[in-house]
């Protein structure tokens, strides 16, 4: 069976890695945004990628919780 292919799986698939990491920065402590950066990275492989993603993966643990502890 044929996907329809595009990139609706990966939001961020187009974005640079100096975008992610800018993106990063701005989004600190959405973990909203920072979820969709954490997939994203899911397929990339460079080593500035795998360090981007643990650093999003310790914001995304801070930010989550933050919101529970604010609730």
């Amino acid at each position: 069976m044929k996907r329809s292919g595009g990139t609706a799986g990966r939001p961020m698939g187009h974005l640079s890695i100096e975008a992610l990491e800018a993106h990063t920065r701005a989004s600190e402590g959405d973990h909203t945004e920072l979820t969709l950066v954490l997939a994203e990275l899911g397929y990339r492989k460079t080593k500035r990628a795998l360090e981007l993603k643990d650093l999003v993966a310790r914001l995304h643990r801070a930010a989550l919780s933050k919101d529970s502890g604010a609730q």
